[in-house]
């Protein structure tokens, strides 16, 4: 089981971080953070492919973790902060987040990462234009094509895992791989 937590405390020093952040997450930090990403990746990819490809599914952490920060809003400060990474390893890029959510929405989501990580590129593609056509959306907004998109971007399935806080919260550790 992933464990972002845990995972920031032991970057190996063969492993470059990117960007490291935690604390609350805001609308104007979000910026600030993508405006940092995108300035180191300028400076250590050189393939604008590459570097695209991980901004862009950045951008998708970044939102859905701000969705679903502003559900646990009212909660104690500390289930607010959350934590976003961006590792550059030798042969991948590992964009790593974590954050709270309900307890009652964790059954829904791994449901949903791990039927998702089991399409073929084909199926996924289909599933995605299908979804973008029927433009159904949430009660938040939102399409629900996040995750999908993490995976298509990535070409990789994402590795997740969740860690009990208390019979209402749950950690939600997330983390998508580019290979380079």
């Amino acid at each position: 089981m992933l464990d972002t937590l845990h995972k920031f405390k032991n970057l190996k020093e063969s492993e470059k971080l990117l960007l490291g952040y935690q604390g609350v997450i805001t609308d104007s930090l979000t910026n600030n953070l993508l405006a940092i990403a995108e300035n180191k990746l300028a400076m250590v990819e050189y393939n604008s492919r590459i570097k695209k490809k991980v901004f862009n599914i950045l951008v998708e952490v970044l939102q859905n973790i701000y969705h679903n920060q502003e559900e646990i809003k009212d909660s104690e400060k500390d289930l607010q902060e959350i934590m976003v990474m961006v590792v550059k390893k030798s042969t991948s890029y590992e964009i790593i987040s974590g954050n709270y959510l309900k307890q009652k929405d964790t059954t829904h989501l791994k449901k949903r990462i791990e039927e998702i990580n089991e399409f073929s590129n084909e199926e996924l593609r289909a599933r995605y234009r299908s979804k973008l056509d029927e433009g159904v959306f949430t009660d938040t907004g939102r399409a629900g094509l996040g995750i999908m998109d993490m995976v298509r971007k990535s070409g990789q399935p994402l590795e997740f895992g969740f860690k009990t806080v208390n019979k209402d919260y749950a950690y939600f550790s997330l983390q998508v791989n580019v290979k380079h």
